[in-house]
């Protein structure tokens, strides 16, 4: 099968010769438009032990995860769309042979003041039949060099072999940096004072500016704006530090009283600074988009957290509108990965706290080995505690409306909806007083009823249905219900079904299996299963598993009656998570 994107690692002595050819051995900031697996780059530069930093580019998003874990950073996928070439003082490269030259131009348009060395078929430089090659070969003759080197990728070391020769090619761009900065300085003051007459007259707040209507453009318009108004103070700071510069040192300086400041107006020192705001400018619009999808206001805590947790990585990428939506479809495609999460963290909070607030039921048998008890929240009422304020206080604390504004995104999640039509914060926050001398009041899927003393809330779910949902999705996604419900018997459902009738026996049997001593330690399998190593939890769930096998049996009930068709239980266990309609949004 062809290579779309013409794959040739880079053989580690030719990387070697590319990284040796750079004149300059100050580097500031690299970049490698066409990265693959980070070969080229594995000779790079150390200063004090440790890797300078390098950013990388590579189409296919399959190595993404092979750079970053090399330590490199993912800036873009497509060189050829890539703008942000200011800010790096080296660029170094093994674009596809068959677009080299396009490639190379690329790299000498973008860059600002700096070097490129590139590998590419000889034929690339020696024929230079189109209009791109012929520049390329100007470009070499008027600023840079090329050395020829025969089979260097037909050797042992090489990954893919192919007998080509190549071109190493070096190119220096030397920006009229200088003069911008110098200039004419009795021009360059004359000009300064007319603009500086004009500044207060002349200044718009950015929100006046018309912009498209679309969110994305609009973000990715105001990006660059930022970098263009970043990139002239960074200029204009360097001219004024030159100009200090020039007019010689203070009186303190001159006695030794006084330290001269580095010199702020070198074009490494621009470079490095650009960089510095240009990432942070980055950084800001990216979190604008992440704080902004409609998938993200309506994440719960947990998740946001996870997602912000990968966000590291996707922030690193060029802010643009085809980099921004292909975040955006990533988050689409996570969906149903993140419903479920969500569902999970609220119904383990609910669980954590009141060993009340749920009930046991013998899991699915998928192997004696591993077999445990599974957990359902009650239908009737559950308690969370912490959420104590004192008495000249007006409304919860901010840790409290948090978490129950993630109960109603998990409860619309579970109801289809966007949203709660009555929140449990609007209940609190209308309500407080009301609550505080023991009223219960009602959201849209709960009554709430508050003890400021003791700081808890008692829920009262108002939909069996709902929670009953939850604690199947929870189930599957934990193997404590089998994949599919018809793999599992009556005896099974009639138990799970019958878990709030039966607890009062289960913890009574577990009592006597356990029973309270002074004269002995106690073992608690419920602590154990939660908090223990792994023979206490190994311990605990077959002490709870006897229990309620025992309850089980003394009413009849056979959790484990054969199926007529025992080929079901064969399914895989793809089958445990939610369908697609079931986590529907309502997007």
């Amino acid at each position: 099968m062809t290579d779309p994107y013409q794959y040739y690692p880079t053989p580690e002595a030719l990387s070697r010769k590319a990284w040796a050819m750079f004149k300059n051995q100050q580097f500031v900031r690299v970049l490698e438009p066409s990265a693959g697996e980070g070969h080229l780059l594995r000779p790079g530069p150390y200063q004090y032990g440790k890797r300078l930093p390098i950013d990388c580019i590579e189409i296919d998003i399959r190595k993404h995860a092979v750079l970053r874990d090399e330590g490199f950073a993912v800036v873009g996928m497509d060189f050829l769309q890539f703008q942000s070439g200011s800010v790096y003082s080296h660029i170094i490269m093994n674009p596809p042979f068959a677009e080299g030259a396009k490639h190379v131009l690329k790299a000498w348009e973008i860059l600002f003041d700096g070097e490129i060395v590139a590998i590419l078929n000889a034929e690339t430089v020696r024929n230079p039949f189109s209009k791109e090659r012929q520049l390329l070969l100007r470009l070499i003759e008027q600023h840079g060099e090329v050395e020829f080197l025969p089979e260097m990728f037909a050797g042992e070391e090489a990954e893919r072999k192919t007998p080509v020769d190549v071109a190493l090619v070096w190119l220096k761009k030397t920006s009229t940096f200088e003069q911008d900065i110098l200039g004419s300085i009795l021009d360059d003051l004359r000009q300064d004072r007319r603009e500086a007459d004009h500044v207060a007259g002349d200044f718009q707040l950015p929100h006046e500016l018309a912009l498209p209507n679309a969110f994305i453009d609009n973000a990715v318009l105001m990006f660059n704006a930022a970098v263009e108004a970043a990139r002239q103070a960074v200029v204009s700071e360097a001219r004024a530090s030159r100009y200090r510069t020039m007019l010689g040192k203070t009186l303190g300086e001159l006695s030794g009283g006084g330290i001269s400041s580095e010199d702020e107006s070198s074009s490494d020192a621009v470079k490095r600074t650009l960089f510095k705001r240009y990432h942070d400018l980055k950084n800001r619009a990216w979190a604008s988009i992440l704080r902004s999808t409609q998938v993200t206001s309506r994440l719960s805590s947990a998740a946001q957290k996870r997602l912000e947790s990968d966000f590291e990585t996707v922030k690193s990428l060029e802010f643009t509108v085809p980099n921004i939506y292909g975040f955006l479809q990533g988050i689409i495609d996570q969906q149903g990965e993140i419903q479920l999460s969500m569902v999970c963290d609220v119904f383990d909070l609910i669980t954590r706290y009141y060993s009340d607030n749920a009930v046991f039921y013998m899991g699915w048998k998928s192997n004696d080995k591993h077999r445990s008890l599974g957990m359902r929240i009650k239908t009737t009422r559950f308690v969370l505690p912490g959420h104590k304020v004192e008495s000249y206080h007006n409304s919860l604390n901010w840790e409290s409306e948090r978490l129950l504004a993630d109960f109603d995104k998990v409860f619309a999640l579970l109801d289809g909806k966007t949203e709660a039509d009555v929140s449990l914060v609007s209940v609190f926050r209308q309500h407080f007083h009301e609550l505080r001398v023991g009223k219960r009041i009602g959201g849209s899927y709960f009554d709430v009823r508050y003890y400021p003393g003791i700081g808890t809330i008692h829920f009262f779910p108002k939909s069996k249905t709902l929670i009953d949902r939850m604690n199947r999705w929870v189930g599957r996604q934990r193997r404590w219900l089998p994949p599919v419900d018809t793999q599992a018997g009556q005896g099974f459902w009639q138990q799970f079904e019958q878990a709030e009738n039966l607890a009062r026996a289960f913890h009574t049997e577990v009592n006597k299996q356990c029973p309270r001593s002074s004269r002995h330690v106690h073992f608690d399998p419920f602590w154990a299963i939660k908090y223990g190593g792994e023979s206490e939890r190994e311990k605990g769930h077959r002490l709870l598993t006897q229990a309620m096998s025992t309850v089980l049996a003394s009413r009849g009930i056979d959790p484990d009656a054969v199926l007529e068709n025992e080929q079901s239980s064969l399914l895989e266990w793809t089958g445990s998570l939610p369908s697609s309609t079931d986590l529907a949004l309502a997007s």
